[in-house]
């Protein structure tokens, strides 16, 4: 039994990841999963307008966290990761799926309220002079609640630019925008084309380039 354990142990640890991550790569997994993203993305539209107590709703607003989790680690072990436009969608893709179902979670109160348990629990093990006074008492919950409080205010702003982003990324029409573009690019790349991103981005400088070249004629 003890051999087959080890024959087992070493098969995991020479298991090769980068002939698996080249495998998906070689069969455009990561594109097909950004496809999803933008389904679900486009589907989890759909459900919330027509019921948003549904458990379709709830069910797309679960496999949106699963494959944005998904989506995120495809990208970092493909040639995804190279192609900043991509990387952009796809960030803003997976984040706005991912975050959906926390949108109204106060994470910085429970971050907060952990470390404060925590910081209780580690002053009961001091016993040094002159801080052994810290390990009961007033003075303990005093100490853990300043600290809790300092993690609340440092984690606050932090959570109101996060869960701001993340209100604004899910407002239906523009997450509808965001299911479009990850299906977009997801093809472009697909097919050997520029990222929807850097096509957006020249576009932009061109208009920005020929106004310039028109107000500098009229001059």
């Amino acid at each position: 039994m003890s051999d087959d354990t080890e024959d087992m142990a070493d098969s995991s640890d020479s298991f090769d990841w980068q002939s698996l991550s080249d495998t998906l790569n070689s069969n455009h997994v990561p594109e097909i999963v950004l496809i999803l993203v933008g389904v679900i993305a486009l589907l989890i539209v759909f459900t919330y307008l027509k019921d948003r107590e549904s458990g379709k709703y709830k069910l797309m607003v679960l496999l949106g966290v699963i494959l944005g989790v998904i989506m995120i680690a495809l990208c970092l072990t493909s040639d995804l990761k190279t192609a900043t436009g991509t990387t952009i969608i796809v960030a803003i893709g997976c984040f706005a799926l991912i975050i959906r179902p926390f949108r109204d979670v106060h994470f910085a109160v429970i971050l907060a309220a952990l470390v404060m348990v925590i910081v209780y629990i580690l002053l009961g093990d001091i016993t040094k002079e002159p801080f052994d006074a810290l390990n009961n008492g007033w003075p303990r919950i005093i100490v853990a609640f300043v600290a809790g409080s300092i993690t609340y205010m440092l984690l606050n702003f932090l959570q109101a630019l996060v869960l701001g982003a993340a209100k604004i990324l899910n407002a239906w029409p523009i997450l509808a925008v965001v299911g479009i573009i990850c299906i977009a690019e997801a093809i472009c790349v697909w097919m050997g084309y520029d990222s929807v991103y850097d096509t957006i981005v020249n576009l932009v400088k061109d208009k920005a380039s020929s106004s310039s070249s028109e107000i500098f004629m009229f001059r």
